[in-house]
């Protein structure tokens, strides 16, 4: 049972039953053991390029037009989804936009968790991880100086200010984060997601989340449906094993 645990196995499964709860339990497992799969070929891959440059990947940019049109100017509000290698995003910024600062806050949940090592190594390309909880004072002088935060919303996140929405047909308490940083900062809200394509990498960027003449409960569950779209897309590479469909409303 142990090991079952430290997987996140039990979790895995009851996210992948509130996306389809019709599918047969052996297409279930697949999904489980193929996400858990991919959690630990992106973490090795992730390492092998922090620790060693070893990267022998072909990188891929679907949507770079928009992150031209922006990451020029003011930067934006990113959110996103655990899937793939995603942590290797951060490369394909350096390598296109290396004078643009990217930060992200980090939810460290478990006493496994790398989030020093994380911090540390992937300063050098402009990307400063901060840990969730008072972490506007680090966020603040990199919004307001041009830069840009990326949000990792499909997860069970110990936040304050959430509204509760519809992902899945399951209502999730959402955190609100991205659409007041985008109001505070008047940054635009840019969806994008990781896939690892055989020996590509690929960052796709979607199209912007306009706020302009929409109340915040529009916004919002916009935003809850384009995380919920890149979910679909990358179930398979998708990591997340927590209790993010099934929180508690309270």
């Amino acid at each position: 049972m142990y090991n079952f645990n430290v997987f996140y196995i039990k979790n895995r499964f009851k996210n992948i039953s509130a996306i389809y709860p019709k599918i047969s339990f052996i297409n279930k497992i697949y999904f489980v053991l193929a996400g858990r799969i991919n959690f630990f070929l992106s973490r090795f891959k992730t390492l092998l390029y922090l620790f060693f440059g070893f990267f022998p990947y072909q990188i891929k940019i679907h949507g770079k037009k928009i992150l031209d049109k922006y990451l020029g100017k003011n930067g934006v509000i990113f959110i996103s989804v655990h899937s793939g290698s995603y942590p290797l995003a951060g490369k394909i910024f350096y390598d296109n936009y290396p004078n643009h600062k990217i930060i992200t806050p980090f939810y460290k949940f478990n006493k496994y968790s790398i989030y020093e090592i994380y911090k540390k190594l992937f300063k050098r390309i402009n990307i400063n991880i901060v840990q969730l909880g008072g972490a506007m004072k680090e966020i603040d002088p990199v919004l307001t100086n041009g830069g840009s935060v990326c949000l990792f919303l499909d997860a069970a996140l110990p936040v304050k200010n959430r509204v509760v929405v519809k992902v899945f047909n399951n209502p999730v308490p959402f955190s609100t984060g991205a659409l007041w940083l985008s109001k505070k900062y008047l940054k635009p809200i840019i969806p994008i997601y990781v896939q690892d394509k055989g020996q590509a990498i690929v960052l796709n960027v979607l199209p912007e989340i306009k706020i302009a003449g929409k109340n915040d409960d529009l916004v919002m569950k916009e935003i809850a449906l384009s995380i919920e779209n890149m979910i679909s897309i990358t179930l398979k590479q998708w990591h997340i094993a927590d209790n993010f469909l099934f929180q508690d409303l309270v």
